[in-house]
C-alpha cells in the first residue's frame, strides 16, 4: 500500500507547476552581541520506514505531504519534507526524483520578495516568527553562548543570523567565505536574545552568489637592521 503511494506522488509531483512563484576556521566565540567586523543520518529507505518524533511519517507520507505543500505554495514547509525523504531513502531513483521537486520547490523560494535591514527593525512586531529572504554581504561573527554560531548580513543594516539547523555542508561553506561574500537568506525573525538588542533571523536556507576575493595576506616584516 505504502509502496502505491509513493508511486502515486511520484507520477503528480511533475504535474505541480510553480509558476506563479513570484547555499576556514571557526569563528572565535562571542555570546551573540558584539558586532566585531561584523543531515541528518540516513536510516533506512522504503516507504514503510517510520520515522520517530518530530520526524513522524514514512517516506510516502512525506511526499504526499509536500505536493500538498507545493500546490499551496507553502515552498519553505515542502522543502523540508522533501529534504527529510531524501535522507531517509536509499533508492536512487526516488532520490533522483526528490531532487528534481528540491529544484522546482527552490525557485519558489527564491522567487520570494526581499527585505532589508531597516525594513526587520521597523516592522519587528510585523514580521516576528514569520519567514523573510534577506540579501546582502556577510561579516563573519562567532558563536552564541556556545549553542550555535552567527554572521552579520549587511543589507542596509546589519541584521544577525544564526544557523544552527543548516546542514554541515552549509555550515562549513559559511565558515570558510571571506568578509564582503554576496548571499542570500531565508529564515524566520526571531526576538532578541543575548546581548544583541535587536530581532535576529534563524536560517532555513542559505545560498552564495558571490564569492568574495581573500583578504591579500600581509608580507612578513623584515627582521630588524637589514
Amino acid at each position: 500500500m505504502r509502496r502505491a503511494l509513493l508511486a502515486v506522488c511520484l507520477l503528480s509531483l511533475p504535474l505541480t507547476s510553480c509558476d506563479d512563484a513570484p547555499q576556514q576556521a571557526k569563528p572565535t566565540e562571542d555570546d551573540g552581541g558584539g558586532m566585531r567586523g561584523a543531515t541528518g543520518t540516513q536510516s533506512g529507505g522504503s516507504g514503510d520506514v517510520s520515522i520517530a518524533g518530530s520526524s513522524d511519517g514514512t517516506i510516502a507520507d512525506r511526499y504526499e505531504k509536500a505536493l500538498k505543500m507545493i500546490k499551496d505554495k507553502d515552498w519553505d514547509s515542502a522543502r523540508e519534507q522533501l529534504q527529510e525523504a531524501y535522507r531517509r531513502s536509499d533508492s536512487k531513483e526516488v532520490k533522483t526524483e526528490i531532487r528534481g521537486h528540491l529544484q522546482m520547490v527552490e525557485q519558489g523560494i527564491l522567487a520570494q520578495p526581499t527585505v532589508t535591514g531597516p525594513e526587520i527593525f521597523a516592522h519587528a512586531a510585523k514580521v516576528m516568527e514569520k519567514k523573510v529572504s534577506m540579501r546582502g554581504r556577510l561579516i563573519q561573527g562567532g558563536a552564541v553562548a556556545k549553542v550555535t554560531y552567527y554572521f552579520w548580513l549587511d543589507a542596509g543594516a546589519k541584521v544577525q543570523c544564526r544557523f544552527p539547523t543548516l546542514s554541515l555542508e552549509e555550515k562549513k561553506l559559511i565558515f570558510g567565505l571571506p568578509d564582503g561574500s554576496e548571499v542570500l537568506v531565508r529564515g524566520t525573525v526571531k526576538p532578541p536574545w543575548g546581548s544583541n538588542p535587536n530581532p535576529y533571523v534563524e536560517l532555513s536556507y542559505f545560498k552564495l552568489e558571490r564569492r568574495a576575493p581573500e583578504a591579500p595576506k600581509e608580507a612578513p616584516a623584515k627582521p630588524a637592521g637589514l
